[in-house]
């Protein structure tokens, strides 16, 4: 019961690296949980020894007083009874204390635990927030009720183990903290809901965590939910908490006189931002495949083989027409594909974006994933990302950026942006001066749920799949922006999601993509400033 009730959580800060952003990282927290799993099993396997030691002594005397009581006048007036009495209180209670005293199973523990500390992978306090907010972003973005989510459901799927109360409780504390109120409220709820089926639930230091959550409902402005939980613990124990009476009068108050207060209610805290727009909406909406294109929006579209000069036949689908968006399917064998991703797994950090104005580039929070860039040349395998997008553009791959090659991990996800560059951009640091004509992402894997390429002025949904290739324009023919291609990797629910990025410059390309006699910019001039 004590360790069903220390539940707060300690972050340590002791490693500078990233988890939350990639899953490649996952796997050395897995290590070190598995190295502090057998620390703590022999820790339990040398107290269990000793325990079952004084439990031997324990039994030699209770079967003494098992004698003694029968009879204890004749017990005691035997002089081995008295001796052994005497004998056991004058020296073996002073055995067994020191016994107690030097075992040293507890002290070597923690010695382990500190070297552990020292040369294993430790996530940081960042890596707890960043798992908070995945979790609340797969939530609001796929719309999944919380205490499924909490039941290891995914979409209706069984993925994992369930959520246990103390989870959710310290969750839904975390996301107060972070004062994301609205999110608070549901895992609070789902933490008494499953503490409230436990067989402690009416214990003191079950009741203890109820009434702090009360105290947070009430804070938030929650008044019928924290009123609820107040009874609840009266009920149990109306003579200890004699302290809430005062609470439950107040509360039962405020709900008679309809009064709206506390942190939910607070209008300095519901300023708008990107999130509560129209775009962001229809870009969740496209994630969940709620938004699709028309079925005459795609009547034209073909599928087709196309045949390049190295006589590889490309199976080419057409999924956009205006603007041009392809998939071309099985372009990547799996072998290349995983030695990728052997390749990157060194050289990953949190991937950055470009500035607002200029060309520094930074890490965000619309963009949680892990990366790594190479020149082509770098291996025979990149060379031969660079010759397919050359052979079906006929792009002069020459000015491409270098590859980059990305790992999203926990709700990994790349909220909606433009490939291209705006009027503000500073080239001035910069070889090439020429904006992004084109874009090719191979996926490198399969993922089991989400983690799709979403455009949402299409609406198009574009799902991850092993050894593909998308690729689009991002300029229209005049060389201006193609604000339809606005696009987003939308939350990774369930896998692993790796890509490989390519980004082609405008430098001579007019042979190929030469400039139109007309503009064709006021196609997507609409959407260049739509929230």
């Amino acid at each position: 019961r004590v360790l069903i009730a220390l539940i707060l959580v300690q972050v340590l800060k002791l490693n500078s690296a990233e988890y939350f952003s990639s899953t490649s990282g996952l796997e050395q927290l897995l290590g070190t949980e598995l190295v502090l799993l057998d620390e703590l099993q022999k820790y339990v396997n040398e107290i269990k020894d000793h325990a079952e030691l004084l439990q031997s002594e324990i039994d030699v005397i209770r079967a003494e007083h098992v004698s003694a009581a029968e009879q204890s006048h004749e017990y005691l007036n035997n002089p081995l009874n008295a001796f052994r009495l005497i004998k056991r209180l004058h020296s073996d209670w002073e055995t067994i204390e020191r016994s107690v005293e030097s075992e040293a199973s507890a002290t070597n523990f923690l010695e382990a635990v500190t070297r552990c500390r020292q040369h294993l992978s430790y996530p940081t306090s960042d890596d707890f927030v960043g798992t908070t907010l995945a979790l609340t972003r797969l939530q609001q973005t796929y719309e999944l009720d919380v205490a499924e989510l909490a039941s290891g459901m995914l979409q209706g799927v069984k993925y994992g183990t369930a959520m246990s109360w103390q989870d959710c409780f310290v969750l839904g504390q975390h996301l107060y903290q972070l004062r994301d109120y609205n999110n608070t409220l549901p895992w609070l709820r789902q933490s008494m809901e499953l503490l409230l089926q436990e067989s402690y639930s009416n214990e003191s230091f079950s009741l203890d965590f109820v009434e702090t959550v009360a105290g947070y409902h009430q804070s938030l402005g929650d008044h019928e939910q924290a009123l609820q939980l107040v009874n609840h613990v009266l009920r149990v124990q109306p003579e200890q908490r004699l302290h809430l009476l005062a609470t439950r009068a107040e509360l039962e108050q405020l709900i008679r006189d309809g009064i709206k207060q506390g942190l939910l209610h607070d209008p300095a805290l519901h300023t708008p931002n990107y999130h509560q727009s129209q775009e962001f909406k229809q870009y969740q909406q496209v994630c969940r495949e709620q938004l699709q294109p028309s079925a005459a929006a795609q009547r034209h579209l073909r599928c087709r083989l196309q045949r390049a000069k190295s006589y590889f036949n490309y199976k080419l689908e057409e999924l956009q027409s205006e603007p041009y968006i392809v998939q071309v399917h099985e372009v990547v064998s799996l072998a290349d594909s995983l030695k990728l991703q052997q390749l990157a797994r060194p050289g990953l950090q949190r991937s950055e974006v470009y500035s607002v104005h200029g060309s520094e580039r930074i890490s965000a929070n619309y963009r949680t994933s892990q990366g790594t860039t190479f020149e082509y040349d770098h291996h025979p395998v990149m060379l031969k990302l660079r010759q397919h997008v050359a052979h079906l553009t006929g792009l002069n791959m020459q000015h491409a950026e270098q590859l980059q090659i990305a790992n999203y991990g926990i709700g990994g996800h790349y909220e909606p942006h433009m490939d291209s560059f705006d009027d503000s951009y500073d080239y001035s640091e910069e070889d090439d001066t020429t904006n992004r004509i084109a874009t090719g992402i191979f996926y490198l894997s399969d993922v089991q749920a989400g983690g799709g390429t979403a455009f949402p002025f299409l609406p198009l949904l574009v799902k991850p799949e092993r050894g593909s290739l998308l690729l689009w324009y991002n300029l229209h023919t005049s060389g201006d922006p193609d604000y339809r291609t606005r696009h987003a990797g939308c939350p990774v629910l369930q896998g692993s999601k790796w890509i490989a990025n390519v980004w082609i410059r405008l430098r001579n390309q007019d042979h190929v993509r030469p400039c139109a006699l007309e503009s064709d910019t006021h196609l997507s001039l609409p959407f260049k400033d739509h929230k």
